[in-house]
């Protein structure tokens, strides 16, 4: 066999292989941008803490903060106020902007 017939039914092997790794990454990927985009859906409505928005949204709260916390760090979602024990988010001003 020639060199690239080799290299070809190598790259196939490797692709099979990969196959049911990449189908799990591409599922995971998949949730998290629904997450996000149920997370926003409800915070252009105004303002929630952690706990309604895992009601409004039906994530766990656990996923919600994780969510929120990252959407925080990069400046997507801005913390209000205090309400009892949880603050109060909101989307940052740039962000409704472009909603």
């Amino acid at each position: 066999m020639d060199q690239k017939l080799l290299q070809k039914e190598a790259l196939q092997k490797l692709r099979q292989a990969r196959k049911p790794t990449i189908a799990a990454v591409t599922a995971r990927v998949k949730a998290q941008k629904q997450a996000i985009a149920a997370i926003k859906k409800e915070l252009q409505k105004g303002d929630y803490t952690v706990p309604e928005l895992a009601a409004a949204t039906g994530l766990p709260s656990d996923v919600v903060l994780w969510y929120i916390a990252s959407m925080k760090k990069y400046g997507e979602v801005a913390e209000g106020q205090q309400d009892g024990s949880y603050f109060r988010y909101r989307l940052a001003a740039s962000n409704r902007a472009e909603r």
